[in-house]
C-alpha cells in the first residue's frame, strides 16, 4: 500500500506556522568601569554584565595601553552567570582599552567588544 499524502490542511497549517526566531547574540549591558570614566587609584577590578550567561572558563577580559595588551584576565569562575568578574592586579594612571572575549553558554560564537576607561 503506497504511503498517504499529507492533506492540503496540514500543508497548509505547516506553511501558516512562524519560522522559529533567530538566536540574538549576546550584547554587554554594563561594566565597571563604565565606558569613557575615570577609575581612582591603580584600579583592582574589573567586570562586564551581559545579556546572557556567559562560559566563564571559555571568556577573557584584556586590558590595553598604547595598543598593547598590558593584562590578560582570566574571569573568576564563581562569578554570576552573565558576568565576568576579574582583578587587574592594579593599573598605573593612564588611559586604557578594556576587550572583552565573551563565549555565550551553553555555546555560540565567542562576542567581543571594548570600553576605553582611564586610571587616575
Amino acid at each position: 500500500m503506497p504511503p498517504r499524502a499529507p492533506s492540503l490542511a496540514l500543508l497548509l497549517a505547516l506553511l501558516a506556522a512562524p519560522a522559529p526566531a533567530a538566536a540574538q547574540a549576546m550584547r554587554m549591558v554594563e561594566s565597571s568601569p563604565a565606558a569613557r570614566t575615570a577609575m581612582d587609584g591603580p584600579g583592582r577590578e574589573v567586570w562586564v554584565r551581559f545579556s546572557a550567561p556567559v562560559d566563564h572558563a571559555g571568556s577573557r577580559l584584556l586590558i590595553l595601553r598604547d595598543g598593547e595588551v598590558v593584562r590578560t584576565l582570566r574571569p573568576r569562575l564563581n562569578a554570576a552567570p552573565d558576568v565576568l568578574y576579574a582583578e587587574t592586579g592594579g593599573l598605573a594612571p593612564g588611559p586604557y582599552l578594556l576587550r572583552w572575549e565573551a563565549r555565550p553558554r551553553p555555546g555560540g560564537p565567542v562576542e567581543t567588544g571594548t570600553l576605553e576607561f582611564t586610571v587616575r
